[in-house]
């Protein structure tokens, strides 16, 4: 037994007597030595003799800057220069192209208009004063009321459409062959009409008033319930050559009409009669307001 343990002794150690290593076994992996932590080193205090001037800020880079101004807002500000520079130009233009196509005849033609309209309402004005000096006076204050109230009632019949109407005018004859005219021609024609001093209109057996309705019908058109089919016949009462003037202008109702298809005469005549009347409906809602007192 002696024997045996020395045999296994000397097989587990070389001839030195060092034991022997396992060529099998892995050799354990050094770890290398952390290094120690230094230690941060304190900041100098301020003022301390022999530090150095304070290092100077680093500069700010700044964005957004217009000035000086790059080549492409100098393009673009010089851009919308030009096109302020057009629409003012353009607007102007617009203004005064309504004038400025007119032929040298129109326009002395509506100059003389204005001259004859505006002589009209001078001579109403100088009527009126007349009737408010005559109701202020103290002679004859009860027939000059009768007489005023009386002629006040004329006009708002003739405007009402409840009395005929009689005086110089025109009559309007539209030819529609193709059946191209709309109610919205109708009340353009009437409009125009009206701008240019018509007093009393008439259109076939209809009376034009305030509240005339034009409208579309499925086979003609149809102004307050009644059809009317072309030729279209308007009768107006007022300064002949004011309405015939206005109709007449460029881009005016008689244009239109040829544009689409249609075909407008004017005929002046010294004395017309519209006799078509209207008949005046009670009042549903609208009742007389209470008088002031003074």
């Amino acid at each position: 037994m002696a024997e045996d343990d020395d045999a296994r002794r000397s097989a587990d150690t070389d001839p030195a007597g060092i034991p022997a290593v396992d060529a099998a076994a892995e050799p354990e992996p050094e770890t290398a030595p952390k290094p120690e932590p230094q230690p941060e080193p304190e900041p100098e205090p301020e003022g301390k003799a022999g530090a150095g001037p304070p290092a100077p800020p680093e500069p700010v880079q700044r964005r957004g800057v217009l000035w000086p101004p790059s080549r492409g807002q100098v393009l673009v500000a010089a851009l919308l220069a030009v096109l302020g520079f057009a629409v003012v130009v353009q607007t102007r233009q617009t203004q005064e192209d309504g004038l400025s196509s007119l032929r040298q005849s129109d326009l002395v033609r509506i100059f003389d208009n204005l001259q004859q309209q505006s002589a009209r309402l001078d001579e109403d004005a100088r009527k009126l004063e007349e009737t408010q000096q005559d109701l202020r006076s103290g002679t004859d204050r009860t027939a000059a009321a009768e007489q005023a109230a009386r002629q006040r009632l004329e006009v708002l019949g003739i405007l009402a459409g409840t009395l005929p109407a009689t005086g110089p005018g025109i009559r309007l004859r539209i030819d529609d062959p193709d059946d191209r005219v709309t109610a919205a021609m109708l009340i353009d024609t009437v409009q125009e009409l009206r701008d240019a001093g018509a007093e009393a209109i008439q259109i076939g057996d209809v009376r034009v008033v305030a509240n005339t309705a034009f409208v579309d019908g499925p086979d003609s058109v149809v102004a307050d319930g009644s059809e009317l089919r072309p030729p279209y016949e308007f009768v107006a009462i007022g300064d002949a050559a004011t309405m015939r003037s206005a109709l007449g202008i460029p881009g005016g109702v008689l244009e239109t009409l040829r544009s689409g298809g249609a075909e407008g005469t004017v005929d002046a005549a010294d004395t017309l009669t519209v006799t078509a009347l209207r008949q005046v409906k009670a009042p549903q809602y609208a009742q007389p307001a209470p008088a002031r007192s003074p």
